[in-house]
């Protein structure tokens, strides 16, 4: 599906869903936001290359929270469209992660999609990693023009380390550049608990339901 099409779809989906609280309907204007820059990317390499593909994506500068994905980095959260290497063989996936990065390499990050949690658990786990904010031991206050720069120190090591952070099993995923289908949206850390509930997981190949059922047995 085009990048814009799905997130035309979920906006939809958020614009459509009831009894959203004023800090959910805030971050609509993400899904908006997004579609429109990728409609403005397209119409601007359509003619100039039609065989423009998402290596000279990577290469523009985007404004706002948009960045190409080799931009990302650990400590922060993304919304990004993914499709995977082995779509095929397995059994479900998430067209849209919503994703903690915890490491990076040349070619992929790894990191923690909340979108495998139900809304209990996935609240519950974000509790637990939010005493890892960088400033937390009473740095100076990171004013709301620099919420982009706030990040959870967070790592594959720290969450094995404690069962309070059990539920991270079913979320730890890879993601390959190759294989992200559209510029990252990253979330500023006043919208992260918005984020984490907005009802955009897109899964292919299964229910919610059943992967959230299957998440659970996980942990």
């Amino acid at each position: 599906m085009p990048a814009v099409s799905i997130f035309e779809t979920l906006r939809q989906r958020v614009t459509q869903s009831t009894g959203l609280l004023p800090a959910e309907k805030r971050a609509m204007f993400w899904f908006s936001n997004y579609t429109q820059a990728l409609r403005d990317w397209q119409q601007q390499h359509r003619f100039r290359n039609p065989q423009t593909n998402y290596t000279t994506l990577r290469q523009d500068t985007f404004t706002k929270q948009i960045i190409g994905s080799t931009q990302a980095y650990p400590g922060f959260l993304y919304f990004f469209l993914y499709d995977p290497k082995f779509a095929q063989t397995l059994p479900y996936y998430d067209q849209f992660p919503f994703v903690l990065v915890l490491d990076r390499s040349p070619g992929s990050i790894l990191g923690l999609n909340f979108h495998y949690l139900d809304y209990r658990y996935r609240a519950m786990l974000f509790d637990a990693l939010y005493s890892h904010r960088e400033n937390r031991h009473g740095q100076r206050k990171i004013a709301a023009a620099d919420e982009l720069r706030m990040r959870l120190r967070v790592t594959y090591d720290i969450l094995q380390m404690s069962s309070r952070y059990k539920m991270f099993k079913p979320c730890i995923k890879r993601y390959l550049f190759e294989h992200i289908k559209s510029p990252l949206l990253k979330v500023g850390a006043s919208e992260w608990d918005v984020a984490l509930f907005m009802p955009v997981e897109s899964f292919a190949k299964a229910s919610v339901t059943t992967v959230w059922r299957e998440s659970n047995t996980k942990f």
